[in-house]
């Protein structure tokens, strides 16, 4: 009688076990697994803000693949630099409250490098790269119709823009 008892334990046990082991490894496989590429999750991010445009399929892989191809360089070019998401985190959050503070525009991107904390390498990797994403959004924006660029929030609408050329001094 002991035996068939203590062979149920033993089978018990090793299924407890067994499926335990297997709900760890799933886990970190979907951990693993889902995890997108910075710039697939960057044309994604962007991608996102023209749900209300209502945009066509052709439109849609159009402005992925611009957006994507800078996406790529944009990545690479940070990475080669060391740029973490870290750094990047910083500087978004110092030129937020610059901009909340009322500073002008040249003054929040250098409060934005500064905060940066990397190296002037590095601080000139992040100017170049934003100024590659800027082109990019131009270029998307020609592709779009008035009428979808007029459903879009204000702020990607300038972006899509090409930017002002500064002021002369007199």
């Amino acid at each position: 009688m002991p035996r068939p008892i203590v062979f149920l334990g033993i089978v018990v046990c090793i299924l407890v076990g067994n499926s335990g082991m297997v709900l760890v490894n799933a886990q970190d496989s979907t951990k693993s697994g889902s995890r997108v590429e910075p710039d697939v999750a960057m044309v994604n991010q962007f991608i996102k803000q023209f749900e209300p445009a209502e945009l066509s399929k052709e439109t849609t892989e159009k402005i992925k693949e611009v957006f994507g191809k800078a996406a790529k360089e944009v990545v690479a070019k940070r990475k080669q630099a060391a740029v973490t998401p870290q750094m990047l985190k910083k500087r978004n959050e110092a030129a937020k409250q610059a901009r909340d503070e009322g500073k002008k525009p040249k003054e929040v991107r250098e409060i934005g490098l500064n905060a940066l904390e990397g190296t002037e390498e590095q601080k000139k990797v992040v100017v170049e790269t934003e100024e590659m994403l800027s082109r990019a959004r131009v270029e998307v924006g020609k592709l779009l119709t008035d009428e979808q660029k007029s459903k879009l929030p204000k702020q990607l609408q300038t972006n899509l823009k090409e930017p002002s050329p500064p002021k002369k001094q007199k």
